[in-house]
């Protein structure tokens, strides 16, 4: 099983590959963001789209992800993962929400996460990463969160 993590551009243009694995496709929008402009490849057998900000509290009218979307989207890759051989995640630019829906799709799965907190590449959400774990009850402590937070910082 490969997670792959992408910006919303990366994964409109990869959505053309005729070429891709059997696929499963976590779509995360800004609360005001246009809809993506996928190509309905028949490699992506089914397809989620969420709405949340990158936030961590709410300003105006922003929202965060809520625990319906975090049930929703727990629901989505445990009803579909063994059909698949890659299962992608986009936000708009592939660094803190796709990357917190990552780890979660890890921990659901048994794989390791530890790779997302370790890349410079992406950040993810705190807030997102918390609630994540506590809605599906991935089964990390307090500390184990925040190491690997910490981990991030230190390098």
């Amino acid at each position: 099983m490969e997670i792959k993590i992408m910006s919303q551009k990366e994964a409109e243009e990869w959505s053309y590959n005729q070429w891709m694995e059997v696929t499963l496709l976590v779509s995360i929008l800004g609360t005001h963001a246009p809809t993506p402009n996928f190509y309905r490849n028949p490699r992506i057998i089914d397809m989620i789209s969420v709405s949340f900000d990158d936030i961590h509290e709410v300003h105006g009218d922003q929202t965060l992800l809520s625990e319906e979307d975090c049930l929703r989207i727990g629901e989505f890759i445990l009803n579909h993962f063994d059909q698949v051989e890659t299962i992608v995640i986009h936000c708009s630019t592939g660094e803190s929400r796709s990357a917190a829906i990552a780890f979660a799709v890890c921990r659901l799965l048994g794989l390791d996460d530890r790779w997302i907190f370790e890349s410079p590449k992406y950040s993810p959400n705190t807030y997102c990463v918390k609630k994540l774990n506590r809605v599906l009850e991935l089964g990390l402590s307090e500390e184990e969160i925040v190491s690997r937070f910490e981990y991030k910082k230190r390098h």
